[in-house]
């Protein structure tokens, strides 16, 4: 079965969303299997400190959470490459990705929420860069 392109968009975003995103996903068997990219070309801020979230391309089968895995290339706007481990949780009602979060080097596996993320702002040229990827079944 081909994949089929969707374009996933952050939530939780306070003002302007300065992301881009591309996305590829296969719905078989009652399972969506996906990879999605989202790209900070302009600073971008989340609404609360729960972070960003992420939507689904297809809803989730609700009443449970779901852990995807994540990445977070910081660029040059972190003077190099950032990345780490994250938990990704979709909503119990299934209908977004409610919460994006990394580990840490500080205290050992500290978990962080994604809220900032700073696309052009203070003189950087490559944007930061999320990829998300992951399984689950779908409502």
């Amino acid at each position: 079965m081909a994949a089929s392109s969707w374009v996933p968009k952050l939530t939780n975003v306070s003002g302007v969303d300065g992301t881009v995103g591309t996305g590829k996903f296969v719905e078989a068997n009652g399972v969506c299997t996906f990879t999605a990219q989202i790209v900070a070309k302009k600073e971008t801020q989340a609404a609360s400190n729960a972070g960003f979230g992420l939507n689904l391309p297809v809803p989730a089968a609700a009443g449970i959470r779901y852990v995807f895995n994540a990445s977070l290339d910081g660029r040059d706007a972190d003077s190099g490459v950032w990345t780490g481990e994250a938990q990704i949780y979709a909503g119990s009602d299934g209908s977004q990705i409610d919460r994006i979060r990394m580990t840490t080097g500080a205290n050992g596996s500290a978990v962080v929420n994604i809220g900032h993320l700073y696309g052009d702002s203070e003189g950087a040229t490559d944007a930061e860069i999320i990829t998300v990827t992951g399984s689950y079944p779908t409502a």
